[in-house]
């Protein structure tokens, strides 16, 4: 199902909801959850939303509303943007549940819950978002319009993707009209770090390596790394960016050994498909961005990647 109409209508249908979404939990995730719980909350709805990982301290409305992992069973859930099998611990309450929702614009994600509403080609699933709930005409305030706002932003690397479309900026401009504060949406997602972060991220980019005259360029952050500066791994998705900054550079990925032999990739591209390549390691996403997890000794899985990524610059399949 992609009818926006018949999924609202499923939407009112029933009630006491789980929200949840994708692991190591991004700006997409996170406003497009805060979102769905605004309309819910309209509605009447009984709402509880769960984020396993760590919530990102934003001002977003109702963020303080979402909660650690519950083993408490719902009739009713809805997973954002993801499919149900990364929304890794969850898993197991999303296979009890009667009815299942599922709104998400990544490749790969074959709509397999109850009720479905997927289009890949929207630059963030609060796109998505945005024009379910123009097609009833919700009435949208602050609480609606920052987080979704939030969402596209951070999905689009601030304006800065090639998914940007004109269509983004409509959205992008009608929620500011609706209460979306920019400015702080923008200081919040990529300018407001700790003193601790910053200085592990000069540290981590002297480990930088390249291959094809930078055209491949990729760097690795062990579980020792993260603990002896005390950082987070899931703090540190955002290295990605600089490493994509450096000149020349077609793919970039960035290796995060979040626990011992658990290695989170993340993938980048300027235009070649790097769907293809988290796909070889179990993962999936965008065709200029995606990720991967996999659970294997750190040196080897970074021998692995990046000899499939080479393949991949020389013109073959991963």
């Amino acid at each position: 199902m992609n009818n926006k109409v018949q999924f609202l209508q499923a939407l009112s249908r029933y009630d006491d909801y789980l929200i949840c979404s994708h692991t190591n939990p991004d700006a997409d995730s996170i406003g497009s959850m805060l979102a769905m719980y605004c309309y819910l909350e309209e509605l009447g709805k009984n709402v509880t939303m769960v984020v396993p990982d760590p919530i990102p301290d934003w001002p977003l409305p109702n963020i303080d509303k979402m909660r650690a992992l519950s083993d408490q069973e719902h009739d009713n859930i809805i997973i954002l943007d993801c499919e149900p099998k990364r929304t890794g611990s969850l898993l197991p309450l999303i296979e009890k549940a009667q009815i299942t929702f599922n709104v998400d614009h990544h490749k790969g994600n074959h709509g397999t819950c109850t009720y479905n509403l997927i289009d890949t080609e929207q630059a963030a699933t609060c796109m998505i978002l945005y024009q379910l709930f123009k097609t009833v005409n919700f009435d949208m305030d602050y609480d609606l319009a920052q987080p979704l706002y939030a969402g596209i932003v951070g999905d689009t690397g601030g304006f800065r993707h090639a998914n940007t479309t004109t269509e983004v900026f409509k959205a992008a401009a009608d929620l500011t009209a609706h209460g979306a504060v920019p400015h702080l949406t923008a200081e919040a997602i990529f300018a407001t770090k700790p003193l601790e972060w910053i200085r592990f991220l000069g540290d981590a980019l002297t480990k930088i390596e390249t291959k094809y005259e930078n055209r491949l360029v990729w760097l690795v952050l062990s579980d020792q790394d993260f603990q002896k500066h005390g950082i987070d791994p899931s703090q540190c998705d955002q290295f990605i960016d600089y490493i994509r900054m450096t000149a020349g550079s077609e793919i970039s990925i960035l290796f995060r050994e979040i626990a011992p032999d658990v290695i989170r990739i993340g993938f980048r591209s300027r235009g070649i498909n790097i769907h293809q390549l988290a796909l070889r390691f179990g993962g999936g996403g965008h065709l200029l961005a995606a990720g991967a997890q996999v659970n294997n000794r750190l040196a080897d899985t970074v021998e692995q990647v990046v000899a499939a990524a080479s393949k991949l610059l020389e013109g073959d399949r991963p």
